[in-house]
């Protein structure tokens, strides 16, 4: 489908004049006139105010979706602060509807933009598509790209809304537009619906395009919508399995907007839990019109709950797919348990050991050289042969780490010539050390009765090893040999 930009070039050059005219008579409004959609330029140019410092655009950290209608009236900086201190890293603000300018309150945009990043919080623009014509729309996440504050700082990211007339035909078209416009680098968010919701249009959601173009997939869950019979824990765990089964990646970067329409800070807490839990790399919330203080309270916990390295974690599992170091997981699933023996043959292919291409191999160099019965010591069912598909939980996986390397810098030293030094990781692996912290796994807090504590970190005793915790244990392994 063509689009045709309703101005002429007379009348986009008379914008443009007009607009240099008004940046001459008052530098303050400088990048932010609201010119017309022709007069931004159809390629993103870098700008120096930006935050964003690596693909996909977010931060990780805790955000909040703001409406055209929800801006905030004065004091941007007040605004900025506060969302801080309340652990906010990303802002998710409204710029455009299908019909509505490009850039809605260019002069609040660019207000917002320059306070958030004062306080390093990454903004992105989201615009609702109505994808009657998808070029149109395209193009107003276009300009909010380019769009550029008083003092040249860019949004971080654009976010866009698409939750009508989603043929594979249509969506391909607007996306790939924005995708050829913008160039390969620059972060797209796509904002769907869960593919729980039982809308009508939820069906014909096209997956697979959504993963082509963008580097997240951001999927609203709210579960006190179309499927009032599953609570928030439930609801926002199997939204981020699905989202990995029905576009067969289980290296795809999920952020999940959770439920703030009226929603309690217990609500919240098991919406985090969720996350967590189901291995997605962020989340946030959209408020009714605004966040209110139990919100903040309960958003603010976000740390207790997720990682800190989720964009590292889900790098290193891209990497361990790409090299076939480990299997896809069933169901494109990264947050399913890994098994012991595909933990043993990763371990082996960390260390560096030759010849080892099955889990069996793995499993029987260990034993062969005593680890798996210095294991079976503390764990007497680590020495169980038969089972190699049972998971291993984070307290087995830092112990059998330690041991292996252990064992791998003993060997070393007693060949004659091949001493190798000693790191810091290898020292921590020295016989009688136990060296807890060297596997960077996830901060859980405290589960009680089903329900999480918040305030104390638990030592993983029993949470099993997923992938993305698998990949963050080998590229440290991998880090530390060398």
């Amino acid at each position: 489908m063509k689009y045709r930009l309703c101005q002429t070039l007379g009348q986009c050059a008379m914008a443009v004049l007009v607009a240099s005219q008004a940046c001459a008579a008052n530098p303050a409004v400088k990048a932010s006139v609201n010119l017309p959609l022709a007069a931004y330029p159809l390629k993103a140019q870098p700008a120096s105010g930006s935050v964003t410092d690596k693909k996909p655009g977010l931060a990780e950290g805790p955000g909040v979706w703001m409406n055209m209608w929800s801006y905030p009236k004065e004091d941007f900086e007040t605004y900025a602060q506060g969302l801080y201190s309340k652990g906010i890293r990303n802002l998710f603000i409204q710029t455009s509807r299908s019909n509505t300018p490009a850039i809605a309150s260019p002069d609040k945009l660019g207000q917002l933009i320059e306070a958030c990043h004062k306080y390093n919080i990454r903004v992105i623009a989201w615009s609702f598509a109505e994808l009657i014509d998808p070029i149109a729309d395209a193009n107003k996440m276009i300009a909010a790209a380019n769009f550029r504050s008083p003092n040249g700082h860019a949004l971080d990211a654009i976010a866009p809304n698409l939750e009508k007339n989603l043929s594979v035909a249509t969506v391909e078209a607007y996306s790939a537009h924005i995708r050829k416009i913008l160039g390969p680098d620059y972060p797209l968010i796509a904002v769907i619906f869960s593919p729980l919701n039982r809308g009508p249009m939820v069906a014909r959601t096209p997956w697979k395009v959504f993963a082509k173009h963008y580097d997240v997939i951001a999927t609203m869950a709210y579960w006190n919508g179309k499927y009032q019979t599953l609570d928030a824990y439930t609801y926002t765990r199997q939204t981020i399995q699905k989202v990995h089964q029905l576009t067969q990646r289980p290296d795809l970067d999920v952020h999940v907007i959770g439920d703030g329409m009226g929603t309690r800070g217990n609500e919240i807490t098991e919406f985090m839990r969720a996350l967590r839990d189901g291995g997605a790399q962020s989340g946030s919330l959209y408020p009714n019109h605004y966040m209110t203080d139990e919100q903040y309270t309960a958003l603010s916990r976000y740390s207790q709950f997720m990682p800190a390295n989720t964009q590292e974690r889900l790098g290193s599992l891209k990497s361990l797919l790409a090299s076939n170091l480990v299997a896809s997981p069933a169901d494109s699933d990264p947050a399913r348990p890994l098994g012991r023996g595909d933990f043993y043959r990763l371990v082996a292919h960390g260390l560096k050991i030759p010849a080892i291409s099955t889990s069996q191999d793995a499993y029987d160099h260990f034993k062969k050289h005593g680890v798996i019965d210095t294991i079976a010591e503390e764990y007497p069912e680590m020495a169980n042969d038969d089972d190699l598909v049972s998971p291993i939980t984070h307290e087995i996986a830092n112990r059998f780490v330690a041991v292996a390397i252990s064992n791998q810098s003993q060997k070393q030293k007693a060949q004659p010539g091949k001493a190798k030094k000693m790191t810091p990781y290898l020292i921590m692996g020295k016989p009688n050390s136990r060296p807890d912290r060297f596997f960077v796994s996830p901060a859980y807090a405290e589960s009680t009765k089903g329900t999480l504590g918040l305030g104390t970190e638990a030592k993983n005793k029993d949470v099993p090893i997923n992938y993305l915790d698998a990949a963050i244990l080998y590229k440290q392994m991998v880090q530390a040999s060398r």
